[in-house]
């Protein structure tokens, strides 16, 4: 069965979001005056998952500081920090082929919504994509399987396995096993191997360059 839907995750995923998220983080650390006794050693876990989320299970902060940080980290990323990221070599190319042999994309991604839109705007592929699915502000709709229901419903489809998500961390293939449709796991982005492994992924995606040939290939 062929694939109808394709739904993208952003970072990670199409975009090397790093610099900019790390550049929030650090804003936000220094202005909180939190030492570096208490930061993560590695700060990667923190892109993909919804952004309150990553500040109490990576940094241990409670549901009022949690708050706190997510606001002050805002305040970066929404001037700065959103635009420092560059697009994966490969991608366009890929999101074109793509689009070109009938496939409908659409962003699927636990970021800001308003945030994303602005993103792919500056990334030059907008056009390329049907609709962009993300999180509000205040947090509602971040977990991966509510924005793809959401997107599920803006196009009045069903759970399908014709519809696929790709993704580079567990979230977003659990998501998509907890609503019944396909998933693809990249391996280029900020996931581990294994983490994207235990979610058994029905496509394992090396490089940008193999996106395209992977999924015309494919059989869901």
């Amino acid at each position: 069965m062929k694939f109808t839907h394709l739904f993208f995750d952003l970072d990670g995923t199409l975009i090397d979001s790093r610099p900019g998220i790390f550049s929030s983080l650090y804003s936000m650390l220094g202005k909180l005056g939190i030492p570096e006794s208490r930061w993560p050693v590695d700060f990667n876990p923190f892109i993909g998952p919804p952004l309150r989320d990553s500040f109490k299970s990576l940094f241990g902060f409670d549901e009022e500081l949690t708050e706190t940080a997510t606001t002050i980290y805002r305040e970066y990323y929404s001037k700065t920090g959103m635009y420092e990221f560059t697009v994966y070599p490969g991608i366009v190319e890929a999101l074109t082929h793509l689009k070109a042999a009938g496939f409908n994309l659409s962003i699927v991604t636990s970021k800001a919504e308003s945030y994303a839109e602005r993103m792919i705007s500056r990334a030059g592929f907008s056009d390329l994509f049907t609709t962009v699915s993300g999180c509000e502000i205040n947090g509602n709709r971040s977990e991966k399987a509510e924005l793809i229901n959401y997107t599920l419903g803006k196009f009045g489809l069903q759970p399908s396995k014709q519809i696929l998500m790709i993704g580079d961390r567990y979230h977003d293939l659990r998501g998509a096993r907890m609503t019944g449709i396909s998933s693809a796991a990249v391996l280029y982005g900020y996931g581990s191997a294994s983490e994207l492994a235990a979610e058994k992924p029905c496509i394992t995606i090396t490089s940008p360059l193999e996106i395209a040939e992977k999924i015309i290939g494919a059989i869901g």
